[in-house]
Formats: structure tokens, C-alpha cells, sequence
């Protein structure tokens, strides 16, 4: 699992270190942001990388609020919050390592009722200390800078101890002698808000997505009035069709609506997969294209609701008509979207046809990655491609893509033909030319 860790490196060096101790099926994918400038930035990223993340948390609520204020993310998010043990915490190490005054301070982090309540707690009635908090807009593109301006300032005024939550401006007044505590989260915090973020991923695995729509059509084109030329014909071929669209209903354990042409399934995930092969293999086109000599085109839709799920499921088969038929895409919302390969796993006469087998021993790659690439190159009409559109095809991220095509390059089934400028800049591509 993956989780990306936005905020300040310290923090997030903290949160490191917790994962690899308590929780090492976990990788902790920094994403460092120190200052406002690095907002943009570090959105773009957010959102280039979402798919490699499963959840993210923030190192305190600061960037979480900037973030989220500013983007919006179906991820689950949490942050490091700053609880009253923090600011006890904090308070006493100021008071018995640094001998700072903790009775007068400024503090950017906390509200009023919950700073009086720590001091009370520690049997000090209001009138025996004074604080300043901050009011400060944390959606300014100059926080950093109010903020470090708000504690100097005090300081000079009235010899206050500043006790802040973001690093960069606890490193300001450091550089400028104020004397300053950094509220940093303890190992129990960042270990049950990590707990916290672990069951939102599990909340969202089991609600969202769910619902999967698979949309249905057959591929009867311009042909249709000679191919059946009476009604006889129509009708055997319809029951072909729908005979075999409600076995892989049956497999799949999915309600069916049936009209004219189409048919509308609806199922579960969990099961779609598991007869799917995780979404890469659907075998009932083959089985219609054997038994009807026709073709179906299939969508397979995603979605929060029902209704998006059907919406996505329209999405995908339209373009699998698109693409001349016999396709199914899964679409998992309208910028993401998948072809699944129409691979039979009841026959493997078309991977012999092509010598899969002795490619697979040759280069180490599987049979079904063999196949796939042949499927590519029948489904595009041609042989050259780069390892980005690979990958987009693969569903796979570009390292793993890589990782295929240099072991098909050093079996001598994949040569290098030329560049190609991907975007408006940036390095160039190969084109790859595949010999299978």
C-alpha cells in the first residue's frame, strides 16, 4: 500500500520512521512542502500521482486546509492534528529544558477555550498568564510570513515565548533569537491518525465502486440486413447471444435488463473481478464471436452512484463500437479508462498460433503479457508504439512497462526505430517497434 505524506520533511521523516516500525506493508511517499510558493507545485503533483496513492496525510492541519481548499480529491485525507498532550508536552520541555516563560506567550496553533483549559490544568488560574493566538487567514499566500511577523513582533513588545506549528516559521524566529517551541506530533498521534487513515481506505474500498454496470450491445452494422436475410435468422442469432451474455451473468452473479440490442447487467467488484482476472481477460467475446459469428461491444462502468456507474458503462461501450467492435473498456471515471483484452482462458489455440510459449521462455515475460501486445497491435492496426501508450494500454505504471520491454528488447523482440516528442516539451520517446 501507498500513502502519500504531505507537509514539511521533518514531519514527514517522523511519519517515516512510525511506518517503518509499526506499519512495513505501508510506504510513505514524501511530498514536501515548506512554504506557499509550493502550493501549485505540489498540487500538480498531487494530482498527477493520484492513482499511486491509496490515502494521503498531512502533517498538520495547516496544509491539509491549503490543499483542500484549493483542490478536491476522492482520496481519503487526514492530518496530524495538534491535541492538548502536545501542547502539555510542549509547554513543559519550554518550561524545564529551555527555562523559556511559558506564562506569556504567543501561539498560532490552538483556540483560546483549549489553551485555557491546558493552564488550568496545570493549576493556573487566567489572571496568572497572558497569551496572544493568531488570527492570521490560512489561506494568505504570505501565512508563512504573517505568521513569523505575528510572534516577532509580540516578542518585541512584550518578551513573549512564540510556540508554533509550522516548521518554517519555528526555524525564522530560531534564526532570529525569539525564543520559540515547534509543535511537532508525538509516536501515539501519528500512529492512530495512521490507524484513522487505514479505515477510510477501508470504508472507501467497500462503498465506493462497488456497484459495476456492464453495458452490452451487439455489433450488428450495415451488414445486419444482409447477413439475416429473415426473421428466422435474427431471432436464432438474438438467442445465441443473449444465451451466452446470461451464462457470464450467471458467473458474475449479475441482475440483467434486457431490451432490443442491448442488455444492462449489474453486479459487484469483488465478483467481476475475481471472473475477470482482476479486469484484464473477458472471455465472453470470444465465446459470442465462436458460436454467432458476430461481435459484441461491452462497457464496463464504475461510478460513486448507480447512475454514474451506468453513465460510465454507456462511456465505454460507445467506445468500443468506436474502435470497430469486439472491445470492452472499463471506465472508471470520464478521464480513466481501460481496455480489458478479450483473451479465452478455455483455449489457448490462439497463443500456440502465435508461438506465445517459446517468445515467453525466451524473453521471461508471461504468455499473457505476449498476448496482450499481440492484441494491441491487432486492436491499433500497426506495430510501432512508445512505452507511454503501452503503458496506458497495459494499465500499468510506465516502470513496469519499461521493465517488460527491455527484457523483450534483449530477446530481440522489440528494436528501437526512432524518437518522439510527447506534450509540448520534455525529453523525447522511443518509438518501439514490436516483432511479435
Amino acid at each position: 500500500m501507498k500513502i502519500g505524506i504531505v507537509g514539511h520533511e521533518d514531519n514527514i521523516e517522523r511519519i517515516q520512521d512510525v511506518l517503518k516500525e509499526q506499519f512495513d506493508f505501508i510506504e510513505g511517499c514524501p511530498v514536501k512542502m515548506h512554504n506557499m510558493s509550493q502550493i501549485n507545485t505540489t498540487i500538480s503533483y498531487i494530482k498527477e500521482h493520484f492513482e499511486d496513492f491509496e490515502g494521503i496525510i498531512f502533517t498538520g492541519k495547516f496544509p491539509y486546509e491549503i490543499i483542500n481548499h484549493n483542490m478536491h480529491s476522492k482520496l481519503p485525507w487526514v492530518y496530524l492534528e495538534n491535541d492538548e498532550s502536545q501542547l502539555q508536552r510542549i509547554l513543559l520541555e519550554a518550561t524545564l529544558k529551555r527555562n523559556y516563560n511559558v506564562k506569556n506567550i504567543t501561539i498560532d496553533s490552538y483556540d483560546i477555550p483549549t489553551i485555557n483549559e491546558i493552564f488550568r490544568s496545570f493549576g493556573f488560574s487566567p489572571d496568572e498568564f497572558t497569551m496572544y493566538t493568531s488570527n492570521i487567514n490560512t489561506l494568505s499566500n504570505h501565512l508563512i510570513k504573517n505568521l513569523y511577523d505575528f510572534h516577532k513582533k509580540q516578542h518585541i513588545l512584550s518578551q513573549t515565548t512564540a510556540i508554533t506549528g509550522i516548521s518554517m516559521v519555528y526555524k525564522m524566529l530560531q534564526d532570529d533569537n525569539v525564543p520559540s517551541m515547534l509543535l511537532t506530533p508525538n509516536r501515539i498521534s501519528i500512529v492512530n491518525k495512521i490507524h484513522t487513515l487505514l479505515e477510510k481506505i477501508k470504508t472507501q474500498t467497500m462503498s465506493i465502486n462497488q456497484i459495476v454496470v456492464i453495458s452490452v450491445e451487439h455489433d450488428l452494422g450495415n451488414d445486419y440486413d444482409l447477413d439475416l436475410e429473415n426473421d428466422y435468422g435474427i431471432m436464432l442469432m438474438k438467442t445465441k447471444i443473449t444465451e451466452e451474455i446470461y451464462k457470464f451473468a450467471q458467473s458474475i452473479q449479475a441482475a440483467v435488463v434486457e431490451n432490443e440490442k442491448s442488455y444492462m447487467l449489474f453486479t459487484t467488484r469483488k465478483i467481476l473481478e475475481f471472473e475477470t482476472n482482476n479486469l484484464r481477460e473477458l472471455s465472453i467475446l470470444n465465446k459470442v464471436n465462436r458460436r454467432t459469428n458476430h461481435t459484441i461491444s461491452v462497457g464496463i462502468g464504475f461510478g460513486m452512484t448507480a447512475r454514474e456507474a451506468k453513465s460510465n458503462a454507456y462511456l465505454g461501450k460507445n467506445k468500443a463500437i468506436k474502435m470497430g467492435g469486439n472491445q470492452c473498456f472499463v471506465v472508471y471515471d470520464k478521464k480513466n479508462m481501460d481496455r480489458v483484452s478479450p483473451l479465452d482462458r478455455e483455449t489457448d489455440k490462439i497463443m500456440t498460433d502465435y508461438n506465445f510459449k517459446s517468445i515467453s521462455e525466451e524473453s521471461g515475460i508471461s504468455v499473457n503479457n505476449i498476448y496482450q501486445l499481440k492484441s494491441i497491435i491487432d486492436l491499433y492496426k500497426k506495430d510501432t508504439f512508445t512505452s507511454q501508450e503501452l503503458s496506458k494500454e497495459f494499465g500499468n505504471s510506465l516502470r513496469s512497462m519499461n521493465r517488460i520491454i527491455e527484457k523483450l528488447e534483449l530477446a530481440g523482440y522489440i528494436e528501437i526505430v526512432g524518437k518522439r516528442i510527447i506534450g509540448k516539451a520534455g525529453r523525447p520517446s522511443r518509438v518501439l517497434k514490436l516483432l511479435i
